[in-house]
């Protein structure tokens, strides 16, 4: 159980590195580095001499601490080091292939000729430019979600079906639905690079299911100048952006600032 436990904060360490920027991983590393290395004294510690029985516990915890932190001073930072490095490498690898994408002359054709993996990636990487934090699911079974959006403190959740030839049908709209509200989620994506079925279209209309079909997954990927995809209006209030948002009596979907309850901007979806 032991052994379990550490792989576990280990891979967690890993994780949090991966996810941090680079220069914030330098700091943290020089920073263990310099502080592990103060506190062991620089070199392996000896076992300092006893002069007593009496002594001889807290002598003993002193000698495992500092042996320990001079060991640690090189294993810690590099974790961060190494993390931060392999992070700031994956996002330039998917800014690239994003690029490459949006960049072609057939954009529909690009993101058609995607693997599913990669497809996945680079919905998350579109989502990321609108201004969402994207954490994608691990491998194997994922309970219908694909990515996990992050906005102003609300959750949404992403599934993609790469299918070229089948339509997206409305068991996987309703599905994706009863996990948002499992969850607690403000709001829901199902993308696909082909099209939706007229039942998986009705019934998504009532909710915060947003349908992503391929023609609309193209105007994402294409330039906008600055970068960024400008699929969410802006609030006329504060000018944030906003998402969609329905009532809780039921009704018809709205436009709602991301700042509820700050910002109570709101616009009608056409």
């Amino acid at each position: 159980m032991a052994k379990r436990s550490k792989s576990s904060l280990l891979d967690d360490l890993i994780n949090i590195s991966v996810a941090t920027p680079l220069w914030l991983n330098l700091l943290v590393a020089g920073s263990l580095f310099l502080a592990l290395r103060w506190y062991s004294g620089g070199s392996v510690p000896s076992f300092p001499v006893v002069h007593s029985v009496r002594d001889l516990g807290a002598s003993s915890a002193d000698y495992v601490l500092k042996t320990a932190a001079y060991f640690a001073q090189f294993v810690l930072p590099s974790i961060f080091v190494f993390g931060g490095l392999a992070g700031w490498l994956g996002q330039t690898n998917k800014a690239r292939r994003y690029r490459r994408i949006e960049q072609a002359n057939d954009v529909g054709a690009a993101v058609r000729g995607l693997s599913w993996r990669e497809f996945e990636v680079m919905v998350g990487e579109a989502l990321r430019r609108q201004g969402y934090t994207v954490e994608e699911t691990k491998p194997g079974p994922d309970g219908g979600v694909d990515l996990v959006l992050m906005m102003r403190g609300e959750k949404y959740l992403v599934q993609c079906k790469q299918w070229k030839a089948q339509k997206v049908g409305v068991q996987i709209v309703r599905e994706l639905y009863g996990v948002m509200a499992a969850e607690g989620a403000a709001g829901s994506f199902v993308v696909t690079s082909g099209e939706f079925t007229a039942e998986a279209a009705t019934f998504a209309s009532g909710t915060n299911v947003e349908l992503v079909d391929g023609v609309r997954l193209s105007r994402w990927f294409r330039a906008q100048g600055d970068g960024t995809v400008k699929e969410h209006p802006h609030c006329p209030r504060c000018g944030d952006l906003m998402t969609p948002r329905q009532p809780r009596s039921g009704g018809k979907t709205f436009w709602g600032c991301t700042r509820f309850p700050g910002c109570r901007g709101t616009r009608s979806i056409c």
